[in-house]
């Protein structure tokens, strides 16, 4: 491993780590610091902004990064994303106003909407630094970007007790820093005097498969914890989601890990690096049973003490600590249904993409019902687990079809 991808490894995933655990935080800061209520505005505005970022990113960061011919230009990245960004928050407003909520609500979806999609914004700027090579100058960014937001909100909730006020001063101050901080660092390495090659309309065409595999990716974890509190009740969804959520720190650092080497497996790709590209996918295929051996081991041993120590005022969340185990292995099947979507953007492998998202969703809507009415909570990550796995084995065979075709000259 050379000394740059060593260096993109540690400071993307490091940054990239207190980034989520920073954002994960508002919650928990806006309700010591202003109540239950504001919190209630919070995650109204948050289920709405995250719909919004979904489409706005349009699922095309790997396709740009993989992009090493230049069918599309720097600057036409740039202007698809004005455009998605523009239409993703006219969207979030235009919903905001339909459903008639206060003016309060409506200021705090729009500032929140605007913080979210600040990140849609960078992360065109940061796929010119990561087909670079730089990621480690996008981990520092996500770091500082995620000290910011602790320290805003506190600081903002403890000065003013004021949500709308506090939100403002989210955006702008992260607004501020992609614009005066990644957006100079990225021109370095952008190429945006270059015209030619396909136009906006043909990158927004060809990308919409990503922008709808995005969704459907999201929807097949969702659909099982739909179910568990239509047959459950909120309850145990929030049992089961208050224990998945120690986990999901190890699915997002393994996923941030993976990130630095999408610019490697596209070279191996488009060089048509048979050797190299599956000593890559078998080095992927090691780094995942041994996430699994670690995470199965921790929980086995720390995972009823650390649900202790964060849940201390529900102390019944412990008698389902058994569920630790299979929601590792979900945790490991994710990582893997990332790794796979990107390769399979790298290869352009749009149907594959498509279909194998379908196979995992189609999964768990018909299983989740039944499981969770046999095993109750249990049910849900068994339902979980099905859907991904199911996901995942259509990805890779999807991938494997479609590496056959690529490679077929290495072989002669």
């Amino acid at each position: 491993m050379n000394g740059q991808l060593r260096k993109n490894l540690i400071f993307n995933t490091a940054g990239s780590l207190l980034f989520y655990i920073c954002q994960a935080s508002m919650n928990l800061l806006v309700t010591a610091l202003s109540g239950a209520a504001a919190n209630g505005l919070l995650a109204t505005a948050m289920t709405i902004a995250n719909v919004g970022l979904s489409f706005a990113s349009y699922g095309m960061r790997t396709f740009q990064v993989s992009d090493l011919r230049g069918k599309y230009a720097d600057r036409t990245y740039l202007a698809s994303r004005f455009v998605t960004v523009a239409i993703a928050w006219l969207a979030c407003m235009a919903f905001a106003f339909f459903n008639a909520y206060s003016a309060q609500q409506r200021w705090v979806i729009f500032f929140y909407t605007g913080y979210r999609l600040v990140e849609s914004i960078s992360d065109v700027w940061h796929g010119f630094l990561q087909k670079a090579e730089r990621m480690d100058i996008v981990g520092i960014s996500f770091g500082i970007r995620g000290l910011v937001t602790a320290l805003s909100v506190s600081g903002g909730l403890w000065l003013t007790h004021d949500l709308v006020f506090t939100l403002g001063l989210l955006f702008l101050l992260n607004l501020g820093y992609v614009l005066a901080v990644d957006l100079p660092l990225a021109l370095r390495r952008a190429d945006l005097g270059r015209r030619g090659g396909a136009g906006l309309f043909s990158l927004l065409w060809e990308c919409l498969p990503l922008a709808v595999y995005a969704s459907l990716n999201t929807s097949i974890s969702s659909v099982p914890r739909y179910f568990c509190e239509r047959i459950l009740g909120e309850v145990q969804l929030n049992y089961f989601a208050n224990v998945f959520l120690p986990i999901m720190l190890l699915q997002v650092a393994a996923v941030y890990l993976f990130v630095p080497f999408i610019t490697l497996f596209a070279r191996l790709w488009d060089d048509r690096d048979k050797k190299g590209y599956f000593r890559g996918l078998r080095a992927l295929a090691l780094c995942l049973l041994a996430l699994w051996a670690a995470g199965a081991a921790g929980v086995a041993l720390l995972g009823r003490w650390g649900l202790g120590l964060l849940y201390p005022t529900t102390p019944e969340i412990l008698e389902w600590t058994g569920l630790l185990q299979p929601l590792v292995v979900c945790t490991v099947l994710t990582v893997l249904v990332t790794v796979l979507c990107n390769l399979l953007t790298i290869a352009r492998e749009m149907k594959g993409l498509i279909l194998g998202n379908l196979a995992g969703l189609a999964a768990a809507l018909v299983l989740s019902s039944p499981f969770i009415r046999a095993f109750g909570l249990w049910g849900t990550a068994f339902a979980t687990l099905a859907g991904l796995a199911v996901q995942a084995l259509a990805l890779l065979v999807f991938l494997l079809a479609r590496a056959r075709g690529q490679f077929a000259m290495a072989d002669i």
